[in-house]
């Protein structure tokens, strides 16, 4: 079990979101079915079309040498498409660096967020994350350090640097002295059902403590609880619990908790009222009452058994934490964002202490992704990862 350490002096998770760009209207004309076929037809043929049916056909992994690039449709511009794309017969997922790109659901700007893309079930074949996806967030170091110390999101902000390692793995870098202090290499690794992040981190200076924070936007989902077997501190024994929140404050704080027993239940069980019935966009004295009227209460986790997951449809989604040999996990969940409902954000902190210039420390994650087959199920891929056994 991790004790969790509440550390907001060092992180503040406001998540913010850029103005919405005016677009032009357009007039929406009918497509006929002899259209679409026509046009995935087209598509099929087309270079886009080669090198993504051709790929996840086959099974074959799509990486650096594979990038789509220079597909023209019609009398379009040339794009390339932001990335790289990993992909096996199970999961097509898709790394990027926070080079500006655009926002798939209002067409607004993009800027800074970094990590996984989207990520596609193949037995689901819809992105489980908003278009923020799943991201490095923030960062600080005591003493302050790196040019953009002053920035809540500096890792956004500073140049990240994408290589593509081979099929199945992509490492992203980023320099200290142009973020906030840290040093990080992260690296993503497919592989069946889950992948890898390896995060690896060093200052240049010696520092007193550190802490970096990631968010995973989720898209959608009917189920915006997560659950994890933890202690908050009104409790004296470790019990499972749903966590959820009562909307987004900005803070990373107003955790609620209500107790849950998982054992033999069918996905669609763990659903037990609807949270859009109490959740907010933006929390409010509304939303927090409709929460704790729903059974929840606020509460700060004061230790975790290293795992959460959540639930999109009948996939699981779980984030499995490799105990630390120096530093800690902590997990929290952001409601809504600042956008719509049924977009929670899932999102976990690394603290760690004193650190010598130069020394690096590594902390690994694991994020499994496929159709839940029950607690104990999920409980064997939790123990695979934590204990370093082979399937």
């Amino acid at each position: 079990m991790t004790a969790v350490t509440n550390n907001e002096d060092q992180i503040s998770s406001h998540k913010g979101h850029p103005g919405k760009a005016i677009m032009k209207q357009r007039r929406i004309r009918r497509v006929r079915p002899a259209a679409i076929i026509t046009t995935a037809a087209y598509l099929a043929c087309s270079s886009l079309g080669t090198v993504s049916f051709a790929a996840l056909k086959g099974g074959d992994h799509i990486a650096k040498d594979a990038r789509i690039s220079d597909v023209t449709f019609g009398d379009s511009a040339s794009f390339v498409m932001p990335g790289v794309l990993l992909v096996n017969e199970h999961l097509r997922v898709r790394i990027v660096d926070n080079a500006p790109r655009i926002n798939s659901v209002d067409y607004a700007p993009l800027p800074g967020y970094n990590g996984i893309a989207s990520l596609v079930a193949t037995g689901q074949g819809r992105d489980i994350f908003a278009p923020a996806g799943l991201d490095y967030e923030c960062s600080s170091t005591t003493p302050r350090m790196g040019k953009r110390a002053d920035l809540w999101n500096a890792p956004r902000v500073a140049p990240i640097i994408l290589n593509s390692i081979d099929g199945h793995t992509v490492r992203l870098a980023q320099a200290g002295s142009e973020a906030a202090g840290l040093n990080a290499e992260i690296t993503y690794h497919l592989e069946d059902d889950h992948i890898d992040q390896t995060i690896t981190t060093w200052p240049d200076s010696d520092i007193q403590s550190s802490s970096t924070f990631w968010a995973s936007y989720m898209l959608f989902v009917q189920n915006t609880s997560l659950y994890l077997r933890g202690k908050t501190c009104d409790m004296a024994h470790t019990s499972w619990l749903e966590m959820t929140s009562a909307g987004h404050n900005g803070s990373g704080s107003g955790t609620y908790f209500r107790p849950c027993d998982p054992e033999g239940k069918q996905w669609y069980e763990f659903l037990t009222d609807n949270p859009v019935r109490r959740q907010a966009i933006v929390e409010s004295p509304d939303s927090r009452a409709l929460t704790e009227r729903a059974g929840f209460r606020p509460g700060t986790l004061t230790s975790f058994d290293d795992f959460f997951f959540g639930f999109v449809d009948d996939y699981v989604a779980l984030w499995i934490f490799r105990k630390p040999t120096e530093g800690q996990f902590s997990p929290w969940i952001s409601a809504s964002g600042n956008q719509a409902l049924r977009r929670p954000a899932a999102d976990f902190s690394i603290q760690s202490g004193p650190q010598r210039a130069g020394e690096r420390r590594t902390f690994a994650v694991r994020f499994v992704y496929k159709p839940f087959a029950g607690l104990d199920d999920l409980l064997k891929e939790v123990d695979r990862f934590q204990t370093g056994r082979n399937r």
